[in-house]
């Protein structure tokens, strides 16, 4: 079994060696005091430092809308970053809302119990509402 194990730490090693860059994190137009993000890609623990740029860069905005239509992969540092991201903009008295969640997205944050923490969207227009209320 501990053999196992070091051959599976060889390959992980290796993938992280050869990984190149699977996310992007764009902006998107918005009206005055809102930044729109749209992440796509796979978003995981590689992610997870640029949000959080993307984020602290924005608390002097009202809002902050999140959209995951063209999001592949959320992992737990990605979704931990939305909700430290939530807490920084709300102690700012901003708020941070998240839109265009896929099912399997919608699963995790049911599965996490995060769902009911975050402000959710249907879409990035929807979104934007929210963040003007």
């Amino acid at each position: 079994m501990i053999e196992r194990h070091r051959l599976h730490e060889a390959r992980v090693h290796r993938r992280e060696l050869d990984r190149t860059v699977t996310f992007a994190i764009e902006p998107l137009p918005a009206p005055d005091g809102i930044a729109a993000l749209a992440l796509v890609g796979e978003l995981d623990m590689a992610a997870a430092p640029s949000l959080r740029s993307r984020i602290d860069e924005s608390l002097g905005m009202r809002a902050v809308v999140v959209d995951l239509s063209g999001a592949t992969f959320v992992d737990s540092s990605l979704l931990k970053e939305l909700l430290r991201g939530d807490a920084e903009l709300a102690r700012a008295g901003a708020r941070l809302v998240v839109c265009s969640v896929s099912p399997a997205v919608k699963r995790l944050l049911d599965l996490t119990r995060t769902a009911e923490l975050l402000t959710l969207a249907e879409d990035l227009e929807a979104g934007i509402r929210r963040a003007d209320a």
